[in-house]
């Protein structure tokens, strides 16, 4: 869900470089309009201007925020996924922290993590996570449920191996999605109900995180390996009121004409922990030998 987001500059990037020299040019021109509305987006966000961090030199990290759509639920972070991009070795890491985490967020005490986009935006998401982690993610990209239904249409949908049958409603209960073992092929709104499902799943909000990486890599394998988008006008018009994000289109450009190669091989790693009860409130317990652990595996990725 999260995802959407870095499958939009993805898409954006790609049709930069391989489409033809005037269609290239006209839609440089309109992605970079795009890309400044988000991130003036951002900055109204975080209270701060956006500055270009300059050149982009090994490697480089981000947060992903999918923020959900459920009612009662407006405003808060309902993905967060973090990655680091290794053009040295080649590779991308990349990992989830389960929304309902219960950490320390800055100036509001032990909550779940997905409470501070809604105390803070994704400033506060950012602040939370880095200080769990002492680690600095250098861009935040988030974007809502709408963008990632729509982007993964106009890519022509997505294929996953699902590992087991399930069923899942939508969000007002009006329609229920079945989706078969093995192979399949999902449009906009399967992918969404695809990774949101978690009480059918025995492993709960980890089977969930799974299945959001799991999408998210299969989209970034397939959109690398086109040769030319379809409607990547349409795309660009659905980011400028779907994503909010501080890296610029320069910035957007360099990643991909100098990191491309890195996302051929995408390692995937989780935050184990325990479902547990607060005063009739559940959340989700992660170790600290488990964030030293996914500490450690970032240091070691740059």
């Amino acid at each position: 869900m999260w995802k959407p987001a870095l499958i939009v500059f993805i898409t954006v990037l790609l049709t930069i470089l391989t489409a033809g020299a005037g269609w290239a040019y006209y839609l440089y021109q309109k992605a970079g309009t795009h890309v400044e509305e988000m991130n003036d987006n951002y900055a109204e966000d975080v209270g701060t201007s956006i500055q270009s961090s300059g050149p982009l030199r090994g490697t480089v990290s981000f947060l992903f925020l999918g923020i959900g759509d459920r009612p009662g639920e407006k405003g808060l972070a309902d993905t967060i996924m973090g990655a680091s991009i290794n053009p040295e070795d080649e590779s991308v890491l990349l990992f989830n922290i389960p929304r309902d985490t219960k950490l320390n967020i800055p100036g509001r005490g032990r909550e779940k993590i997905n409470h501070a986009y809604a105390y803070g935006g994704a400033g506060l998401v950012k602040q939370t996570a880095e200080n769990k982690l002492d680690y600095s993610f250098d861009f935040v990209v988030e974007a809502d449920m709408q963008g990632f239904s729509e982007i993964v249409d106009q890519l022509g949908g997505v294929k996953v191996k699902n590992d087991f049958a399930f069923s899942q409603d939508n969000v007002d209960h009006s329609r229920t999605f079945h989706f078969k073992k093995g192979p399949v092929t999902l449009n906009g709104e399967e992918a969404l109900q695809y990774v949101r499902m978690r009480k059918s799943d025995p492993r709960g909000d980890l089977g969930r995180n799974e299945r959001q990486r799991q999408v998210l890599s299969a989209l970034l394998e397939d959109t690398m390996s086109l040769g030319h988008l379809p409607d990547s006008s349409d795309i660009l018009d659905i980011m400028e009121n779907n994503v909010k994000t501080n890296m610029t289109l320069e910035e957007l450009r360099a990643l991909f004409t100098r990191y491309r190669s890195s996302f051929d091989y995408i390692q995937t790693f989780e935050l184990e922990g325990k479902n547990q009860m607060d005063k009739g409130v559940s959340y989700y317990e992660v170790t600290t030998r488990e964030w030293q652990k996914a500490a450690l595996r970032l240091k070691n990725h740059h």
